[in-house]
């Protein structure tokens, strides 16, 4: 079985010969200073490429090393780009400034540029264009290639934060919640203009890798640790119909199964993304409180495909032994693989201070752990 039948099997809630094993998307992938340590210790002397601030698009020969069934491919920067002319701040396409602190692995929002918006603020905004060329430039073509000359199961990674993560980026989190609270109609107003920008992106990325991908990702995280970031009734009110109009013209767009990358305690509200089209839930995280993945699998096993989980990147593999990372990764693989809809990969991106052997041991022991038909 190759990749591409192996994800493809998974996705249709089959077992195949192993669990497939994902690693690379803007989600599922490792931050530079791991990569470095871990390029290190394995002795590939290929240079890091990151593909936003610090996220690593892993080598090829990493990759295959650890038997990784995904290659993603993603839309690249825009053509008309805004120019801040220091290496440490960051303008984005919707004008949201950002900052690298100095002796830190992240950029944080230093500048949202919603924050004292009216409505007539919202209309007169200079929103991203969808039709910039530079975002697809050679995107068909790299899918294209992908798809006819390797059996890997391709993914289009995102074209952005969702309609809710979004606005709260553009508003300031405090802001946006109490607008939901206290003045919906512009924070309806204000998703609906960002699903409408998503929408013109969408199409433009579909247009360019739709027939050749078998998952499209989109991001909006909904939980804390401890619970959801609003109410179910306000999510069900506000969040949950705009949602619904991008992820259902995505999915009128391509076959692809819809992945969505949503941290925290959201278990209250996984019925409601199932029933707006979503098929895989990432990242699974298991720290989360209700985000226990046996409970999870037995309720919802047979409608989702959980995406991660595989192994926590909060305490056990940064902090843990070789050892605590394969008993974790073995006790992960058996609460979630059972009759397939399991893809492994660690619970979000690896982070820059885990060490490179306990990378290692995790992959190590899904190959072990992760096989079909097996004791």
């Amino acid at each position: 079985m190759n990749s591409r039948e192996r994800l493809a099997a998974a996705l249709s809630h089959e077992e195949p010969d192993r669990v497939p094993v994902d690693l690379g998307g803007l989600a599922t992938t490792i931050e530079l200073e791991a990569y470095k340590s871990l390029v290190r210790h394995l002795k590939i002397d290929v240079p890091p490429t990151c593909f936003r601030q610090f996220h690593v698009a892993p080598d090829e020969s990493v990759l295959q090393l650890f038997g990784v069934d995904t290659r993603y491919v993603r839309p690249g920067p825009a053509d008309k780009r805004y120019e801040t002319g220091s290496a440490d701040r960051v303008i984005d396409d919707w004008g949201v400034e950002w900052y690298n602190p100095p002796s830190s692995y992240y950029y944080d929002i230093s500048s949202s540029p919603l924050q004292d918006a009216s409505m007539q603020g919202l209309r007169s905004y200079k929103w991203p264009e969808p039709d910039d060329p530079g975002r697809f430039r050679g995107l068909a073509d790299r899918a294209r290639d992908l798809y006819e000359n390797t059996q890997y199961g391709l993914v289009a990674d995102p074209v952005g934060s969702g309609v809710f993560e979004q606005a709260w980026i553009l508003r300031g989190l405090e802001n946006f919640l109490v607008d939901l609270m206290l003045n919906p109609s512009f924070a309806s107003a204000l998703m609906e203009q960002i699903a409408d920008v998503h929408i013109a992106l969408w199409d433009n990325y579909l247009d360019a890798v739709g027939e050749y991908v078998q998952v499209a990702v989109v991001i909006d995280d909904l939980g804390t640790e401890e619970s959801l970031m609003m109410s179910p009734d306000t999510y069900r009110r506000l969040v949950k119909p705009v949602q619904s109009r991008v992820w259902s013209h995505i999915k009128s767009r391509t076959d692809a199964a819809l992945f969505l990358h949503s941290c925290g305690a959201i278990a209250p509200l996984i019925p409601d993304l199932i029933e707006i089209g979503v098929d895989i839930m990432n990242p699974v995280q298991v720290s989360a409180k209700g985000m226990d993945p046996a409970q999870l699998k037995q309720r919802f096993g047979d409608e989702i495909v959980f995406w991660g989980g595989g192994c926590d990147t909060q305490q056990v593999l940064p902090y843990g032994s070789a050892d605590d990372v394969r008993n974790e990764v073995a006790t992960r693989v058996a609460q979630l693989s059972p009759g397939g809809g399991f893809v492994f990969c660690q619970v979000h991106n690896i982070q820059p201070d885990v060490p490179p052997e306990n990378i290692v041991a995790m992959y190590q022991a899904v190959a072990d752990y992760g096989r079909y038909g097996e004791d």
